[in-house]
């Protein structure tokens, strides 16, 4: 019964790739607020309140 449950070494890659993806896009999202300018980041916060 717990034999179909055990993971094979080469299905271990999947959530470890998986993992590296999200992380790397979390990490890029970061970077990019992070380095973002005040005005730029003062015009965003702004966005949702404007209207046309």
């Amino acid at each position: 019964m717990f034999q179909r449950i055990i993971y094979q070494d080469w299905q271990l890659i999947f959530p470890v790739v998986a993992l590296a993806v999200a992380s790397l896009i979390f990490v890029a999202a970061g970077w990019r607020a992070s380095r973002m300018k005040p005005d730029q980041a003062e015009q965003l916060s702004r966005l949702p309140f404007e209207n046309e």
